[in-house]
């Protein structure tokens, strides 16, 4: 398979980080976080990192020096150009944008994972009660407004999250195998 960037993004509990991780695994590709990277900023401040934390955080990162932000991430996994690599947590237009700049000439995808809102909330109340809570909060954010519709309209690949990993796992390599062909 011809190497790429293969980026993730999805609302809050669709499965980004465990499909992510299984790509990963699968394709013997490294892989980043955007949540990961924002985790380490609240150690860093020694901040509890609530969502609300991370998501200001997050915010914070973006619109202050978002090409230092995705350098950044890039270099959790000390990536070079030509080098495949799996990004997880992509939450703003401006991130994708920056991340494509780069990276060109290698081609970058953006797969969104989409959910069923009554999944959403079964994962979430299975991580804890307060996370439903914090999810409506949250989807007033304009971050996550970005996310459900920007990034869902620009990706060029949409997986229904609801379904199982391996189900899911294997229809984006499937895909992939796909465009390789064309490309």
């Amino acid at each position: 398979m011809k190497p790429a960037i293969l980026t993730f993004s999805g609302p809050i509990a669709s499965g980004k980080s465990a499909l992510s991780n299984k790509l990963a695994q699968t394709f013997h590709w490294s892989r980043v976080s955007f949540g990961d990277y924002v985790r380490s900023v609240a150690d860093a401040r020694k901040i509890p990192k609530t969502r609300e934390v991370l998501q200001a955080i997050g915010t914070e990162l973006v619109t202050s020096d978002v090409e230092g932000f995705c350098n950044a991430v890039l270099e959790q996994a000390s990536w070079q150009q030509g080098q495949p690599l799996i990004i997880d947590g992509i939450r703003h237009v401006g991130v994708l944008k920056t991340l494509q700049k780069l990276v060109d000439p290698m081609k970058l995808y953006l797969i969104f994972i989409a959910i069923d809102e009554f999944v959403q909330a079964t994962r979430l109340i299975e991580r804890g009660a307060s996370e439903l809570l914090v999810l409506q909060a949250l989807k007033l954010d304009v971050t996550e407004q970005q996310v459900d519709t920007h990034l869902k309209d620009i990706a060029d690949f949409v997986v229904d999250g609801s379904r199982s990993l391996e189900e899911v796992s294997q229809d984006i390599t499937n895909w992939l195998q796909s465009q390789c062909v064309r490309n």
